[in-house]
């Protein structure tokens, strides 16, 4: 079946059909997360929305899977003959006006914000700056303005989509058939229902942009998150913060000192000055000097660098976990349990503050569920490492049960086939009517969303 499979789309869509030992081929299976092999009977780079459609109706009928990547950031599970693998990066066009971005669903954020910039304006974009805008929104969307502007899921306005039969449609509230106006829902933070290929989204206004991370040896932990912590009970809703332990490398732009040790880190932005920031700076520099402060008046470069990302693909297996106003005051107890350069230990872990008063419109997860959000990463390269990791993970979480809301965040579960407790029940029932009407053959797969 693979060799007819492939020759029908060799056939259909020529030169953007690729199999092993095709450089494109090896380039598009080897994702942002390299924690499971990828294997596809061949790889589509889709060009276009009819180039989607004519990739799902050739695997539809022949029985075939299609699994959508771009980055690969949700790589979480292998990927083998069975299945066509939908590369979508090319997807990237970049619009902006009138206060929108219309964006093609394989672009990254640097794009857009490039975009926006020159009107102040910017879009609700995420910590990694190699994170793709479509499955980054669609899962929710945390970012640097989390707090005054909510989730970037809420900034959604529209989407064209293929379904699970190869036709092409168009999500948004207006739209004449129900079961669009129900994928809009479901792309706002949900899960997706069919291969979106470009969205409409709300730009923000950003008139003074300040950001800045800052490090402090180990050691000042219990001092800094104490600190930390007593800030987010009154910094203004303009600053969004996060607060981590991770583990440096033993080169790179940081002090000799820090070199391969492990710091804590205290990330933050604000778009309305730093002014705002400075409750916070001055309560944490107060309880222990940083030994690196680059808080300053920033731009988009800036804002895609404080939080530190590693610039190099990692197989990665993490947790995200929604915590109530107690998360704050669990931090050192969750840090120390996480190991951090330590042997069998966790690579990073962090607090981020997402308390917001912002309520977005009817979608699936549009305003944020809790005023703290965890997030911990370990390796995952294998079975027995992520057994490893699974068991430091387990600590973590069990470390912050108190504070815990009973909902996962997706997008942080790197490495992880499933989304976890995500969504309630109600929402997933739903979410499961509107994948039954539009892909009722599950042809489409989306890595940490399967909808039974």
């Amino acid at each position: 079946m693979t060799e007819a499979l492939v020759a029908v789309l060799r056939a259909e869509l020529p030169g953007v059909t690729h199999q092993p030992g095709d450089d494109v081929y090896t380039a598009a299976t080897t994702p942002d997360n390299s924690s499971f092999p990828q294997h596809p009977a061949a790889v589509v780079t889709a060009r276009s929305t009819d180039d989607v459609a004519r990739a799902v109706t050739v695997a539809s009928k022949s029985g075939s899977r299609v699994i959508v990547q771009a980055t690969g950031h949700g790589a979480a599970a292998p990927i083998g003959p069975e299945a066509v693998l939908l590369d979508t990066s090319a997807l990237d066009s970049v619009d902006v006006s009138a206060g929108v971005a219309r964006v093609g669903t394989g672009a990254m954020w640097p794009a857009v914000q490039a975009a926006a910039a020159p009107h102040g304006l910017l879009g609700l974009s995420g910590t990694s700056p190699t994170v793709g805008v479509g499955g980054y929104t669609f899962a929710g969307g945390v970012g640097w303005f989390v707090r005054k502007h909510g989730l970037a899921s809420a900034s959604l306005r529209s989407v064209e989509y293929v379904d699970g039969t190869g036709r092409i449609r168009r999500a948004v509230e207006d739209a004449p058939e129900s079961v669009d106006r129900e994928a809009l829902w479901a792309f706002r933070g949900g899960a997706p229902v069919g291969i979106a290929t470009s969205i409409e989204l709300d730009l923000v206004d950003v008139p003074e942009l300040w950001t800045g991370y800052l490090l402090w040896p180990v050691d000042a932990l219990p001092a800094v998150a104490a600190a930390w912590a007593a800030a987010t009970a009154t910094v203004s809703d303009s600053v969004t913060s996060s607060l981590s332990l991770l583990h440096l490398p033993p080169d790179g732009p940081f002090p000799d000192d820090l070199l391969g040790t492990t710091v804590v880190h205290l990330s933050y932005a604000s778009p309305d000055g730093g002014e705002h920031l400075g409750p916070m700076h001055d309560a944490v520099c107060a309880a222990a000097p940083p030994v690196v402060d680059t808080t300053a008046a920033g731009d988009i470069v800036s804002l895609a660098q404080i939080h530190l990302d590693p610039p190099a693909a990692v197989p990665a297996r993490g947790t995200g976990r929604w915590l109530g106003a107690a998360g704050a005051d669990l931090a050192t107890s969750m840090f120390d349990a996480a190991r951090i350069g330590q042997p069998g230990g966790l690579n990073m872990i962090e607090l981020r503050h997402t308390d917001s008063r912002t309520v977005g419109p009817m979608g699936a997860m549009t305003t944020v569920p809790a005023p703290f959000l965890l997030h911990a990463v370990g390796i995952g390269a294998d079975d027995g490492s992520r057994h490893r990791t699974d068991e430091v993970l387990r600590a973590v979480e069990n470390a912050g049960r108190a504070a815990d809301v009973g909902r996962s965040a997706p997008s942080f579960r790197e490495g992880q086939p499933d989304s976890a407790d995500a969504l309630p029940p109600v929402d997933r029932d739903r979410l499961r009517a509107i994948r039954d009407a539009l892909d009722p053959d599950r042809v489409l797969a989306f890595a940490r969303h399967p909808v039974p």
